[in-house]
């Protein structure tokens, strides 16, 4: 009977452990345009995304494609252990950091040199790990825009 119960006890704690640890990322996203909420922005027509996660490590490449316009490509390398580290946006350079919130959600926020744009998301993903969602607000001299961005794994 007491070996039942250590058994019982050391199951659920190893299950504890498990469940504790971190998403992982990589992979290839697809935007899903139209599950996604666009609030006050414009809607792309499509966004691709490459992610590599080993945490903390974490670095991702895509390309963004609006109506009448060119595809633009962005990337990010870093980690998420809330350390600022560079970032190109399409409304200048700055800074980013990202910190983990629990197993499935990171937030993160990019601020300008110049301190004129901050943008701060927070990325959930599904417990079954298809699924990305990223909130993100946008704060700039030309107002406060906010969206929900969804994408798929593919």
């Amino acid at each position: 009977m007491r070996t039942l119960a250590r058994i019982a006890t050391a199951s659920l704690f190893l299950g504890a452990i498990s469940a504790a640890q971190p998403v992982n990322l990589s992979g290839n996203w697809q935007l899903n345009v139209a599950r996604s909420r666009w609030g006050n922005v414009n809607k792309p027509v499509s966004v691709v995304l490459v992610i590599e996660h080993q945490e903390p490590k974490l670095s991702y490449h895509g390309s963004v494609l609006y109506a009448n316009e060119d595809q633009r490509d962005f990337g990010f390398s870093g980690a998420i252990d809330g350390k600022p580290y560079p970032m190109s946006r399409s409304f200048g350079d700055g800074l980013i950091t990202l910190k983990r919130v629990n197993d499935r959600t990171i937030e993160s926020t990019f601020r300008t040199h110049d301190g004129n744009y901050i943008e701060t998301a927070r990325t959930t993903v599904s417990r079954d790990g298809q699924t990305m969602q990223r909130e993100l607000k946008l704060v700039s001299p030309e107002g406060t825009r906010k969206w929900t961005e969804i994408y798929d794994r593919r």
